[in-house]
């Protein structure tokens, strides 16, 4: 079953239409989650948006949220920490 949250991110559900903060850098998204309704759960997929900050990966090196990365033997690595290495 498919659920279309129109212009919510997938993932914190805020959201992303134009007037909102949320509305630059959004992505299209669909995400599989478990609706749950009178004690049944259903599989469902939610297509909607995803937004910048939920976007974001962790630094493996320095641990700030990223969208701006490379991966490096196997770990994310920021282009702040990239700068680092030149």
């Amino acid at each position: 079953m498919e659920i279309n949250i129109e212009d919510r991110c997938t993932h914190c559900f805020q959201p992303t239409n134009p007037g909102s903060l949320r509305f630059v850098n959004r992505i299209p998204s669909g995400a599989d989650a478990t609706l749950v309704l009178q004690g049944e759960s259903y599989d469902i997929t939610v297509d909607g948006w995803m937004c910048e900050e939920c976007q974001q990966i962790e630094c493996d090196e320095c641990e700030k949220l990223t969208l701006d990365y490379e991966i490096r033997d196997g770990k994310i690595v920021c282009s702040e920490c990239l700068g680092e290495e030149k």
